[in-house]
């Protein structure tokens, strides 16, 4: 049943196709039509196809900058407002939790590096003041009485 009603639907469309004549547009035929000389020739005729020399350093220059160009935006720094914004309400916080600032002051910025890093310290070892780190001179004297004990061998 439903193959009768499927050539049914499909019978007056395949009537209409064949009713419908193609149309040239302006040519009598697609055989009738001149082909271009351009069609014709071959292609570099009268050209060198050999290498000449140059192509080398030309492919190498595109390269260089190519890699170039994608290092410098690659590792370009993050200008954008939002960025600025964060880090800018990060170090606020930072000072107001430390005690370094106790009233916000319209149109001053505090994320720069003469209000977030301590210039005037007493270590220049320390730049930052951090703890000193014991894990590691710890490591270290493990590894002095190691070579003692070879030695003493």
């Amino acid at each position: 049943m439903n193959h009768i009603r499927n050539l049914a639907r499909t019978q007056p469309f395949q009537k209409a196709r064949i009713l419908q004549q193609r149309r040239p547009f302006g040519a009598a035929s697609s055989s009738s039509q001149p082909q271009s000389q351009s069609q014709q020739a071959r292609l570099w005729e009268g050209h060198n196809t050999e290498p000449e020399g140059w192509e080398t350093t030309v492919y190498a220059t595109y390269l260089a900058s190519t890699v170039l160009i994608t290092l410098a935006l690659g590792f370009a720094p993050d200008t954008s407002i939002n960025t600025w914004a964060g880090n800018e309400a990060r170090v606020r916080m930072e000072m107001k939790a430390a005690g370094g600032m106790e009233q916000e002051e319209f149109g001053v910025h505090y994320n720069v590096p003469e209000k977030v890093y301590d210039f005037d310290m007493k270590s220049v070892d320390n730049p930052f003041n951090e703890e000193d780190d014991d894990e590691d001179e710890e490591d270290e004297d493990e590894e002095e009485d190691e070579v003692e004990d070879d030695d003493d061998e």
